[in-house]
């Protein structure tokens, strides 16, 4: 179930092995072995697997049918385009390389600088949160004639 569902993320993203193995930093044989159930990525992968292709983990595992979830409130909300999707990835790139550069100075946390897990945890909340105020704004802007 889970090779067969990266391999249909890889496919519909237009990557090869290779091209995702790169994303991920594995070979193209480790993204074969997932995809062919041979190799299971462990939470750390699964994580990143999820963040590339913009869907939750559970989707990869597939204990839902619903890439996005945690993103859809009921049916009346709007839910992210593929636009919406890259100006969000966009804005965070944005974000997380100036904290990773030092632009501002290191990035402190209860006094102490964040290490690289908390700043992925860091980038992994705000990147739901760029969602969620994606998805807000476009109900509360979306004139009311276009909505369904």
């Amino acid at each position: 179930m889970l090779g067969s569902t990266i391999r249909k993320l890889r496919l519909s993203h237009k990557l090869t092995q290779s091209e995702l193995g790169k994303k991920l930093k594995v070979s193209a044989s480790t993204i074969g072995m997932y995809e062919q159930n041979r190799r299971t990525p462990d939470n750390n992968m699964l994580k990143d697997i999820a963040r590339i292709f913009n869907v939750s983990v559970d989707y990869l595992l597939g204990m839902t049918d619903n890439s996005t979830s945690s993103l859809k409130i009921n049916s009346q909300n709007p839910v992210l385009n593929d636009r919406d999707k890259k100006d969000i990835a966009k804005d965070l790139e944005s974000i997380m390389s100036k904290i990773d550069s030092g632009e501002d100075g290191p990035l402190y946390y209860n006094g102490h600088e964040m290490s690289d897990e908390d700043k992925e945890l860091f980038r992994d909340a705000l990147e739901f949160a760029l969602k969620r105020i994606k998805v807000e704004n476009k109900q509360k802007y979306t004139p009311k004639k276009y909505r369904k």
